[in-house]
């Protein structure tokens, strides 16, 4: 099947064509006649299928913008990065459709200039939960005239904590509405939230991608958060892979690790939801032509990425959900040859693992990381490449250098001992403490403050928050799901978030360079002696 035979309007196909999708997937084949025809739709399917044309494409075919530019339509997202992500792909389907206004609304950008945004016209609306509430409240959004209505990652959004709100956002929408509901997994939750707001939906489910992972080997590392970056150095050093691919939960993170490997001296590219076509692109060819070894990215950012000849998957951030897992180390060990897949994993999500290995049914094989006794081999190795690369180009000084040196009472022997001290250093590899990972006695009693501490940060009930801003800016602040977090206290000018220890350092690094509400955060950490149970 092709485009042209699922009564998709003229601009739309000339749109498709030029962003060089010639077949709709098998989500895409199935939902947009039945979403063109105005049924509600409940889709399932793995991520990475094509979900966001398989709804944004009804839209856009269907829409009717009012002389007022009041919404039309509303989709919600998890997450900014996916807000971002999916009115970029939105926009690129309504390119030669005239006078069609597209709006973002998420937290962390100032909310004047949404406003300002809104103000010139609304017709489609994507949108995260918290910031659009706001927005509500504000009156600054209505929708009075909207008929289509998409959640969008629903699965993502229980885990984020955002049940509650999404609850709230459909109770003032028009009863009168299509809803479209997608989601990889489908919990009870999920299953009865949309009892709740769809009619007679029709249910689209696609099996589980088959991949064959026998030519994989799968590795996981135990490795506390703020010792990631040591680890992964070192595990790049060990296998000096060619073309790898490095996989982060957040967009945040795969900036920040992309600076801090091209540092480290990594022929590392990053791509994700923020960039236009022409630079993904031209980042894609250059990974395709092996000039960088490492692409650092996020599920969203991956999606349409086909590499063959890729010979290593490492997971920096352990997925949230096992579907990913399975599309991330599926890009290795493909055409017959075999494939490495590198997961490192905290504490915390030991469980995670074991559910991956069910759904798998395949044993991920836990190593110890390198020794010093390895790491010391290590720093022979860079140091000799150093000698060797200073011995192919020597400096055309190094004669009249070491002239005024030795006439300075130095010997050559103390000049090479100097010298390779300071190589030494920078070179030095240093092995990380193993974490064993602690097996939890069975209770019947609730969990209790173990392994918790509070974090403290400056806004509260004065600064409009709610538990779903502090969830979202702590997950996305430590790389963790939401639901890992514990009781939340929210105070006139203050909040207090429990969570686990081994984030404590990170959160209290990078929280200060993060908005919440659009609030400039101050965090620090508490003694936590009473007692706190987990978030439920």
């Amino acid at each position: 099947m092709t485009f042209n035979q699922l009564n998709l309007k003229e601009p739309l196909l000339r749109a498709i064509s030029e962003m060089g999708y010639k077949e709709p997937s098998a989500i895409q084949e199935q939902s947009i006649p039945l979403l063109i025809e105005g049924h509600d739709v409940l889709g399932q399917s793995h991520t990475g299928s094509g979900k966001t044309a398989a709804f944004g494409l009804p839209i856009l075919n269907n829409i009717q913008p009012l002389d007022n530019r009041k919404t039309r339509a509303l989709i919600l997202a998890p997450t900014r990065e996916l807000c971002l992500q999916v009115a970029d792909e939105m926009r690129k389907f309504a390119k030669f459709s005239e006078g069609i206004r597209i709006v973002s609304v998420y937290g962390g950008q100032p909310i004047d200039r949404q406003i300002s945004d809104i103000r010139k016209g609304s017709d489609i609306v994507i949108a995260t939960p918290g910031r659009l509430l706001d927005h509500i409240r504000r009156r600054t959004l209505r929708f009075d005239n909207c008929n289509t209505v998409v959640l969008d990652e629903a699965d993502e959004m229980l885990n984020m904590g955002f049940l509650d709100e999404v609850k709230e956002i459909f109770n003032v929408l028009p009863e009168e509405r299509q809803t479209i509901l997608f989601s990889a997994t489908m919990p009870k939750q999920i299953a009865d939230l949309a009892r709740k707001i769809q009619k007679d939906a029709k249910h689209i489910k696609l099996s589980s991608k088959q991949l064959t992972l026998d030519s994989i080997q799968q590795i996981g590392y135990h490795v506390m958060p703020y010792e990631k970056n040591t680890l992964l150095i070192q595990l790049l050093e060990i296998h000096q892979p060619e073309s790898t691919m490095i996989f982060c939960n957040t967009k945040k993170m795969v900036d920040e690790l992309t600076t801090q490997l091209n540092a480290h001296g990594y022929k590392s590219v990053s791509i994700h939801g923020d960039m236009k076509q022409e630079m993904r692109t031209s980042v894609m060819r250059r990974f395709k032509e092996k000039k960088v070894d490492l692409l650092i990215c996020t599920d969203v950012a991956a999606r349409g990425i086909d590499v063959d000849s890729m010979d290593m998957v490492i997971n920096y951030d352990v997925p949230n959900e096992i579907e990913y897992y399975v599309h991330r180390i599926g890009r290795t060990g493909r055409a017959g040859r075999e494939g490495t897949a590198i997961s490192l994993i905290t504490p915390r999500q030991k469980g995670v693992v074991r559910d991956i290995e069910r759904h798998t049914k395949q044993k991920i094989e836990i190593a110890n990381p390198p020794t010093q006794k390895e790491l010391s081999q290590l720093t022979v190795n860079l140091i000799d490449k150093e000698i060797q690369s200073g011995l192919a180009n020597t400096s055309p000084y190094l004669e009249v250098v070491l002239d005024e040196l030795y006439k300075k009472g130095y010997s050559s022997h103390e000049i090479v001992t100097g010298l390779l001290s300071k190589v030494a250093e920078n070179f030095t590899l240093k092995a990380i403490n193993p974490v064993v990972p602690s097996e939890k006695k069975k209770s019947k009693t609730p969990r209790n403050n173990e392994g918790f501490i509070g974090i403290v940060v400056n806004v509260g009930k004065k600064h409009g928050i709610s538990p779903a801003h502090l969830v979202s800016a702590f997950a996305e602040a430590g790389s963790f799901r939401g639901k890992e977090i514990g009781k939340i206290v929210i105070q006139d000018r203050s909040s207090i978030v429990d969570v686990p220890k081994e984030y404590e350092s990170i959160l209290l690094k990078k929280l200060p360079n993060s908005l919440i509400n659009g609030k400039a955060v101050f965090a620090s950490s508490i003694t936590n002696k009473r007692k706190r149970r987990p978030r439920k």
